[in-house]
């Protein structure tokens, strides 16, 4: 893709917004070999206020008005997570970056928006498993310099770890569930309030979130369903995640009641009694707080039963004592009032153009690398869904045969120093947490005959780390970021990320959410809506047929676009915790940068037998919950 020509602004003042909470004033990103099209920029600006002190462990509070100036140069305090000692982090954090081209003009303080019409809008929601993350994850600056259609980019941020995910039978009788995701729909609404100030049109949004992000965007695609008024979006790209790609429980699951226990005592507020424990973790130290967040998450992270999740925070109905407390003033809507697959079996889901994808290895930074026998697989998923009977266990093993054993599994190679079970469980776990829930949502939304939105899969398939194209690869090259990339460098990658980019630009600019360009343009590869192989009683766990492998879809169904598929140019990521590098080696291919496949006969395989037991590993099993609760 040729990079838009450079344009620079006129030598001026900073430029300026006047919001009903202030006026901002922000700085320009001028063009150069990363950024081609100069920048505004807006940093730090809160959409809340601060979350400490009395606000803890509350929902996210309105600003009031004002009529100061304020500077918005740099980016504002990160919320407190795993890494919580970095001082960029604190609790005054719910605040969001705001990126346009440059030369606009001020819609706010002239009243005009320069001349132009109201711009697109594309809202980043950041990733991090609900314990970590931060906006600035996904680069919205190079995002909106390199896009071929001018349009507003947003990333904010929001509470995680304990202080925005803490499930109990006390957290819900507060009323104080699913705080990030509150945090979250507080954010949509500010955009949806204040973005025609920076030139975007409200009506025009589209939401985009990368793992827990797209976890967290399928909730708002169900809550929204259930709101009279319109939603505060209109499109939604979910990146790796789906509502059905992480275990939701009622939030007096034996699990989340444990957690908590054992999160009280970290936090050194055991045996306080029930009506005093949020007043005692308001008066903590948030180091306290997030050290005792991080222990359970240190705990619980290798065997990928995370804490700190969403949970259902309707009223428990067979569980009165998990109500809200009427004395504690009005409940907040429910926001997840059952587990999600029943939202989608009963068409509870808004109908509005979705983009949605995986990447080829998504299990690659979750599973244990060290893993051998058998028994090790089969401890894994044991412990992960104790639902699972001796019956789905060895259908497990029959679905992914056992490479030590069996000369016919497809699972022998494995990157060096890896266990000789490393590419079975990254099989196994990337159909059960990633790809077999996004391709669930995409079933979902094609075959309801209600639905005239198209939606659009993609799998993501360069290779980097372990020779393989693992869980949020894709990021940077989205957001198509020179700092990352370098064409010098990755010119195969770079071809990629103009493909990408430039497929997820039209699609937010499109109201009608559609990522071809015009047809008198000229593209390798139209990208057709998909629609799904899989009869509607396939997709739940009501449909218990054979699994088995060999079964292809039939021509047109099924079909979607692989970005990235023989390129390897990517080859060391030195910190996954800090951010995605590469390092060319001289040897690399560059693959092609996008073409169109349709779905194998392993994803059809492995997604029938996931999607037959969905409920064991979204809740832990009916027949569990029939047991526990």
């Amino acid at each position: 893709m040729a990079p838009p020509p450079p344009k620079s602004p006129p030598a001026a003042s900073k430029p300026a917004v006047v919001l009903r909470q202030g006026r901002y004033v922000g700085s320009v990103i001028l063009a150069s070999s990363h950024f081609p099209r100069a920048i505004e920029a807006w940093r730090g600006i809160p959409y809340a206020q601060d979350t400490a002190g009395k606000n803890r462990f509350r929902p996210p509070q309105p600003l009031a008005p004002s009529d100061g100036t304020f500077d918005a140069l740099r980016f504002g305090k990160f919320c407190p997570r795993d890494n919580f000692l970095r001082g960029d982090a604190g609790e005054d954090c719910l605040n969001l970056n705001v990126y346009r081209p440059a030369g606009m003009g001020s819609a706010a303080e002239g009243g005009k928006d320069g001349g132009k019409g109201l711009l697109p809008v594309i809202v980043y929601v950041h990733g991090g498993a609900f314990n970590s993350g931060a906006g600035i994850e996904r680069n919205m600056a190079s995002f909106v310099s390199w896009a071929g259609e001018e349009m507003v980019g947003i990333n904010f941020n929001y509470r995680v770890g304990a202080l925005g995910f803490l499930p109990s039978e006390v957290t819900a009788r507060e009323g104080l569930l699913n705080l990030g995701l509150r945090d979250q729909q507080a954010l949509f609404e500010w955009v949806k309030g204040n973005v025609k100030a920076f030139g975007g049109d409200p009506e025009n949004v589209t939401i985009m979130g990368l793992s827990a992000g797209a976890h967290s965007v399928g909730h708002h695609l169900m809550y929204y369903a259930r709101r009279d008024e319109p939603p505060p979006f209109a499109k939604a790209i979910m990146e790796s995640g789906a509502t059905t790609a992480r275990a939701v429980f009622w939030p007096t699951h034996p699990r989340h009641l444990v957690q908590f226990r054992e999160f009280l005592i970290a936090a050194g507020v055991e045996g306080v009694p029930e009506e005093e424990v949020f007043d005692r973790l308001r008066e903590l130290p948030v180091l306290d707080i997030m050290r005792a967040s991080r222990s359970l998450w240190d705990r619980y992270a290798r065997s990928v039963t995370w804490p700190f999740q969403p949970v259902i925070d309707a009223p428990h109905p067979l569980a009165n004592s998990s109500q809200p407390d009427p004395e504690k003033g009005p409940a907040p809507p429910v926001l997840i009032p059952d587990l999600p697959i029943n939202s989608w079996r009963q068409g509870k889901h808004l109908r509005i153009p979705v983009m949605t994808g995986y990447n080829t290895n998504e299990g690659t930074i979750f599973i244990p690398h060290e893993a051998n026998t058998n028994e090790d697989f089969r401890n894994f998923f044991t412990n992960l869904i104790p639902g699972f009977s001796a019956s789905d266990m060895d259908a497990l093993e029959r679905l992914y045969p056992d490479p030590v054993t069996d000369p016919s599994s497809p699972y022998k190679a494995v990157p060096p120093n890896k266990g000789r079970q490393f590419s079975r469980l990254d099989a196994a776990y990337s159909h059960y947490a990633y790809i077999c829930p996004v391709l669930q949502t995409a079933h979902f939304l094609s075959s309801d005959p209600t639905n005239k939105s198209p939606v659009f899969v993609y799998r993501y398939a360069a290779t980097g780390a372990w020779g393989t194209a693992n869980h949020g690869d894709e990021a940077p090259v989205v957001a198509h970021d020179m700092g990352l990339l370098g064409a010098d460098r990755l010119p195969g990658l770079t071809a990629v990320s103009d493909a990408m980019h430039g497929a997820w630009v039209r699609f937010i600019a499109s109201k009608t959410g559609t990522p071809n360009p015009a047809p008198e343009n000229d593209i390798d590869v139209d990208w057709p809506a998909f629609d799904t192989p899989f009869p509607p009683d396939q997709a739940d766990s009501a449909w218990k047929g054979v699994v088995r492998r060999g079964e292809t879809p039939a021509p047109g169904k099924g079909r979607k676009v692989v970005f990235g598929e023989g390129n390897d140019e990517r080859s060391v990521v030195a910190d996954r915790n800090v951010g995605w590098q590469g390092v060319a080696r001289g040897n690399e291919h560059k693959g092609t940068p996008v073409k169109e496949e349709q779905l194998t006969d392993v994803e059809i395989a492995a997604c029938r037998f996931w999607w037959g037991r969905v409920e064991l590993s979204e809740g832990l099993g009916v027949r569990e919950r029939k047991m526990k609760l």
